[in-house]
């Protein structure tokens, strides 16, 4: 075989190789910019809603400059699953005599696209 033969032979092939490529990477392109717009609309959909809901946990901590206290919590049915996390509170006076490692009960409040903590007591010691 001549060697201007192997020449376009091999360039015929790496220009079907990059045409191919190109068509796989469009297609994986318009697959995930479905899911991230998806990802977004789930995103952007208020998740809480409006609403209260209560839970049980237990204090870890605050983080008093953010008025945030931490709690490792139950799932909360409706809403979220069984994580640890921080939460704002509506007052800070709520956590008056709580240590961490405290059980708590408390109670959440869809404040706009957040979710604070309006009420919150500790559980008698068992």
């Amino acid at each position: 075989m001549r060697l201007y033969k192997v020449v376009i032979l091999v360039n015929v092939a790496l220009a079907a190789g990059v045409l191919l490529g190109y068509h796989w990477w469009s297609q994986e392109n318009a697959r995930l910019t479905r899911e991230l717009q998806a990802a977004r609309q789930t995103a952007l959909a208020p998740e809480a809603g409006e609403g209260t809901w209560s839970a049980k946990g237990i204090y870890r901590g605050m983080v008093v400059e953010r008025n945030l206290i931490i709690v490792a919590h139950e799932e909360i049915p409706g809403l979220m699953s069984a994580m640890t996390m921080g939460f704002p509170l509506s007052d800070s006076k709520l956590v008056r005599g709580l240590s961490p490692g405290d059980r708590i009960t408390f109670t959440l409040k869809s404040d706009g696209n957040r979710l604070v903590v309006v009420a919150l007591r500790k559980e008698a010691s068992q």
